[in-house]
């Protein structure tokens, strides 16, 4: 018998990539729009990002599957820095973190211009979507500029209560939007893994 995972999920509006991890090396992926009809594949040894259509059987070379394998995930990677009244971290992966509004973040690791105040602290989110983070906290002023890194990382929720430590680090792969369906539409994907299960 192999690895066999199920996951299913409502597409944003509009339809974004998805990183999704399944805890076991992909060696097949099929994506089921349940909304409006259609389904893609993507199979070990077609090249990164590829995928076929099923109903045509064309190949198309981007936008498709792309494994992805992590050894540690801790805190969001930072990818830029908004100082603003309200400061906005860019990161990867956030989708991993089941953020919430008015949770507490640490953000460590940045490496900043050094001239002002350092970015790395404590702050409070404000709002947040699929690759941003916005804080309560002004930094429009007398803040150095981000140049590089750091990692945004979940420290408790709204009534203090602390989250736990945890590796939310993908096993997996990312679905890119030539396999993600339509506009808000119900989404299924199953994926078979590389190593069998006894």
């Amino acid at each position: 018998m192999a690895q066999l995972k199920t996951v299913s999920w409502t597409n944003e509006d509009p339809a974004v990539a998805r990183t999704q991890s399944v805890g076991f090396a992909v060696s097949r992926v099929q994506t089921i729009d349940v909304t409006a009809g259609g389904s893609w594949m993507w199979v070990y040894g077609m090249p990164n990002g590829y995928y076929i259509t099923m109903s045509s059987g064309n190949v198309t070379t981007s936008n498709g599957w792309t494994p992805l394998s992590q050894e540690a995930l801790f805190g969001a990677p930072i990818t830029g820095v908004t100082l603003a009244a309200d400061t906005i971290f860019t990161c990867s992966y956030l989708d991993q973190f089941d953020l919430a509004v008015g949770d507490t973040i640490k953000v460590t690791d940045i490496a900043d211009d050094q001239t002002g105040t350092t970015l790395n602290g404590t702050y409070t989110v404000k709002s947040f979507t699929s690759s941003a983070i916005t804080c309560e906290e002004d930094t429009s002023s007398g803040y150095s500029a981000w140049v590089s890194g750091g990692f945004a990382s979940q420290v408790s929720n709204a009534a203090g209560v602390p989250y736990p430590v945890a590796n939310v680090a993908v096993e997996g792969g990312t679905i890119g939007t030539g396999m993600v369906g339509g506009n808000a539409s119900d989404m299924v994907a199953v994926f078979e893994g590389e190593n069998v299960v006894v």
